[in-house]
C-alpha cells in the first residue's frame, strides 16, 4: 500500500470562475512537484475547498482512506477560516500547514490588483493558522518557497512521521507472557497504549507458538539455513543450535503472519515443556525480552 498525503488548497467562492481555475492550475502544479520530489510518499491533489461542505467532505475522506497517512493545507486565496471549522473537528490524520506562494519573487513590474486577488497566501494562510490555533489542533508549519530544500526537507520528515503515526495506529503486537518478574521498567499498561497510541497488545499462551515450532518441516529449515550461509557469515560450529533458531524463527513469522501481527514481545521466565525449554536454552541471558517489527515503515 502506497502512503500518501492529501495536498488541500484553499479558495472561496467570491472569485469567480476564472480565479478559481488558476488556482487548481498552481495547486496542481505545486502538487506534482511534491509528488515527484518527496520520495518518502505520494501526493494526491485534492479539488479547491471553497466552502464549508467541500471542507468536511475532503477531510471526512482523508480520515476514511487507508492510504492517506497525512494532509498538507495551503490557502492559495483568501479563504474564510470559519469555513473550515468543521471539516477540521472530522480530520484525524496528521496536518501540516504549507506556508507558500507560487511564484518565488514578486512580479514588481506588472503586479496589479488581479494578481494581488489571487496571490493572498499571506492573509489566508494567516486567517488558516488562526482558525487552526483557536481550535487547538496539534500540526506541523512549513514556511517557504514551495520548491525550496529546506521546505521540501520538513515535508519529507512530516511524511515520515505521518507514516510511523498511520503504522502506529494499526499496529497489532502479539505478547508472550508478562514482563519478567521483579522488573518495573518493562511494566505496561495495554489499555493505556491503544488508547494513546493505537497499539492493539493481547496475549498468547507460549504454547500456541510451540506448536507451530513442533511443525515446522526439515525442508523449510533447510531452506532458511541457505539463505543464512548466503547472507552472513556463520561463526559458530554448533549448527544444530543455527538450525534450531531457524525453525524457531519460522514458527515466529507463520505465528506474527496469521494473526496478522507487526510486532511481538516475550520473557525467558514465561516457558514450558520440552521444545519451549530448548527456546530458552538457546537464548542468551537479557535478549529474551524484545520487540520485533516486521517490513518496517
Amino acid at each position: 500500500m502506497m502512503a500518501t498525503l492529501y495536498f488541500i488548497t484553499g479558495s472561496q467562492d467570491l472569485y469567480g470562475r476564472e480565479t478559481l481555475e488558476k488556482v487548481a492550475y498552481d495547486s496542481q502544479k505545486i502538487a506534482r512537484y511534491f509528488n515527484d520530489t518527496l520520495g518518502v510518499a505520494g501526493v494526491a491533489w485534492k479539488p479547491t475547498v471553497c466552502n464549508s461542505e467541500d471542507a468536511i467532505r475532503v477531510c471526512r475522506e482523508a480520515s476514511a482512506d487507508d492510504e492517506c497517512v497525512g494532509v498538507i493545507t495551503w490557502m492559495h486565496t483568501f479563504s474564510p477560516a470559519k469555513m473550515w471549522i468543521k471539516g477540521l473537528q472530522l480530520l484525524t490524520k496528521p496536518l501540516l500547514h504549507l506556508h507558500t506562494q507560487v511564484n518565488e519573487q514578486l512580479p514588481f513590474q506588472s503586479i496589479d490588483m488581479d494578481f494581488m486577488n489571487l496571490n493572498q497566501s499571506a492573509h489566508g494562510d494567516r486567517e488558516y493558522g488562526f482558525i487552526c490555533t483557536r481550535l487547538n489542533i496539534p500540526r506541523e508549519v512549513a514556511v517557504g518557497y514551495y520548491q525550496c530544500e529546506a521546505v521540501i526537507a520538513k515535508l519529507r520528515r512530516f511524511a515520515e512521521v505521518a507514516k510511523a503515526v498511520s503504522f502506529s495506529k494499526n499496529l497489532k503486537v502479539a505478547m508472550f507472557g508478562s514482563n519478567m518478574r521483579e522488573v518495573s521498567v518493562t511494566d505496561g499498561d495495554r489499555v493505556e497504549s491503544q488508547i494513546r497510541l493505537g497499539w492493539e497488545v493481547n496475549y498468547y499462551g507460549i504454547g500456541d507458538l510451540a506448536a507451530m515450532i513442533d511443525n515446522v518441516t526439515e525442508q523449510e529449515t533447510d531452506s532458511l539455513l541457505k539463505m543464512y550461509y548466503n547472507t552472513y557469515e556463520i561463526c559458530t560450529d554448533d549448527i544444530s543450535t543455527v538450525r534450531e533458531q531457524a525453525r524457531y524463527e519460522i514458527a515466529l513469522e507463520r505465528f506474527l503472519a496469521s494473526g496478522g501481527f507487526g510486532a511481538y514481545t516475550d520473557t525467558f521466565q514465561d516457558l514450558y515443556g520440552e521444545t519451549t525449554a530448548r527456546i530458552g536454552d538457546a537464548a542468551h541471558d537479557g535478549e529474551r525480552l524484545r520487540v520485533w517489527c516486521r517490513g518496517g515503515l
